[in-house]
């Protein structure tokens, strides 16, 4: 078990695609990195964050909220490029009550509350290019279909997330797949 400074390190947990809506979402990606600069991280939604307490801990709250859960399907909703690096060009979902229920688990489970709110959003890319070059590219992308959502991951990463090196940064600590 390898101890974190907390104020320096948080853990995510994700939830990841299928193989078959990761490569919708990897299409996406291609399409948008042939007009802009940018960095990506493996496709996934961010149900909760909060301060690292041990990969262990971490790795166990996983395991537990992956347990008995099945897959989840999610509506994309919109395409848009946000204010942050961390929102630099996204899909945004529509809530849904599996969502919530992980969030509500993995927020009860976690030692320490970062205020974390669910926003449920994948990242395309990371990108510090113009807004309206992001702008320009949402609105050029089509949103995709539906997904099937079957794995869960959790990850350690900086506690801020403003450049490609704290992308580069993250690191898993394991995966669940949802059966």
């Amino acid at each position: 078990m390898k101890p974190y400074n907390s104020r320096d390190q948080a853990v995510s947990y994700w939830l990841m695609p299928c193989p078959q809506g990761q490569q919708r979402f990897e299409d996406l990606t291609r399409r948008a990195l042939s007009s802009l600069h940018g960095c990506t991280l493996d496709t996934h939604i961010t149900l909760y964050s909060d301060h690292l307490d041990d990969e262990e801990s971490s790795k166990d709250r996983l395991g537990q909220v992956a347990e008995s859960r099945k897959p989840i399907l999610l509506y994309p909703s919109a395409i848009e490029a946000g204010p942050l690096f961390t929102t630099s060009l996204i899909v945004r979902f529509e809530a849904s009550g599996e969502l919530n229920s992980l969030f509500k688990q993995l927020y009860e489970l976690s030692p320490q509350q970062l205020g974390y709110r669910l926003n449920p959003h994948l990242s395309l890319l990371y990108s510090t290019e113009a807004a309206h070059s992001r702008q320009n590219m949402a609105e050029m992308l089509t949103l995709p279909a539906p997904a099937l959502f079957n794995r869960v991951r959790a990850v350690v990463h900086p506690l801020t997330v403003r450049t490609a090196e704290d992308i580069a940064a993250f690191t898993t600590l394991g995966e669940f797949t949802l059966a």
